[in-house]
């Protein structure tokens, strides 16, 4: 089958890879530049000699799938295990230990995040900065013509056997409706018509000579930041701190339109107060805000299909049973699997 993937996210390059190595011809179609959703990294300086995980900094291994991809990609020197314990900020004091937290692997990508990204697409045919615009059914024999025509804004088609959105909800939401004149269709959409997101400012700060800190990361309570990266301790930032503070939801949402330096100016003097007035210096910063950082609600299921349909259309991401990089994966990687049980005789 000729499947075509909307987002170049773990779960979809995931599910893509899977598809593409048992024969199936996969494409997939990622509006922005860089693959990895927020698997994200963001390169400083000229010669890009400083990165910066600034979405999905890191990661943990529950489930065997995982842990066996895990393997594989330190077999390739692509990941490494960075602590076994974040901190935590209780409001006073900062905490080497999350009190309420069991120690367990927590897993970083020292040539950035994205390269894992970088890594899965090797498998498939990945066409960056491509905006969908909508899909539709055009039916006809599952022999003789494809069941799917999938619209570009650049005015591009393709025909394609299958379609798996792999966006948030959000947006999966938007492309389901352009194909809503199906019943089968409109059922997916009542599913997933309660998805909503948290946002989150992401924060770089550049510290030119500042001593590197002991912690890696740390949670914390506070009204404006809810989670700070040591990037530093991911890799040779040479004589930059690179530190990455994540904003609360409650402040990207109530600040949404805030100018960009008035953010990075708002939260380094909020970090000051936690980790010391240096904090409020930094040589640089950046700002990146994610509207769709994280699901408030998750669905209880790995992913989401039109059953018994002639036209193969499903559902993958991290709003479904599990939250986070793992639960991307495991949703690309289970709905792969069962297409190919599924579809086994058309290649």
């Amino acid at each position: 089958m000729t499947i075509g993937i909307i987002g170049a996210g773990i779960a979809g390059l995931t599910a893509g890879r899977i598809l593409a190595k048992a024969g199936h011809e996969v494409i997939i179609f990622e509006k922005s530049r860089g693959y990895g959703g927020r698997m994200a990294t963001r390169y400083f300086h000229e010669d890009h000699s400083v990165k910066a995980d600034h979405g999905a900094g890191f990661f943990t291994a529950d489930s065997e799938e995982f842990k066996s991809f895990i393997s594989e990609l330190e077999d390739k020197e692509l990941v490494k295990e960075w602590t076994q314990d974040l901190g935590y900020h209780d409001g006073k004091e900062l905490l080497s230990k999350h009190p309420n937290r069991e120690s367990q692997s927590f897993y970083v990508a020292p040539n950035g995040i994205n390269s894992i990204g970088k890594y899965l697409s090797r498998w498939v045919d990945v066409k960056l900065e491509e905006r969908v615009s909508g899909i539709t059914l055009i039916g006809g024999s599952p022999v003789k013509k494809k069941q799917w025509m999938l619209n570009l804004q650049s005015f591009n088609t393709y025909e394609l056997d299958a379609i798996i959105i792999a966006t948030p909800g959000v947006q999966a939401y938007g492309l389901v409706q352009t194909a809503q004149d199906e019943t089968a269709v409109r059922k997916l959409i009542r599913e997933i018509d309660e998805i909503t997101y948290n946002p989150s400012y992401s924060v770089m700060f550049g510290y030119e000579g500042a001593e590197t800190p002991d912690w890696k990361a740390f949670s914390s309570n506070n009204a404006k930041i809810s989670f700070v990266a040591n990037e530093s301790s991911k890799r040779d930032t040479g004589s930059e701190l690179v530190l990455v503070a994540h904003s609360s939801a409650d402040f990207a949402r109530s600040n949404s339109k805030m100018d960009s330096v008035q953010v990075a100016e708002t939260i380094s003097a909020e970090l000051g107060s936690i980790i010391g007035n240096w904090a409020t210096r930094p040589a640089w910063a950046q700002v990146h805000y994610w509207r769709y950082s994280s699901a408030i609600k998750n669905l209880k299921m790995p992913f989401m299909e039109l059953e018994d349909h002639p036209a193969p259309l499903a559902l993958i991401g991290d709003y479904f049973e599990k939250p986070g990089v793992e639960g991307a994966f495991l949703s690309g990687y289970k709905l792969a699997h069962h297409w190919l049980n599924k579809f086994k005789s058309k290649r």
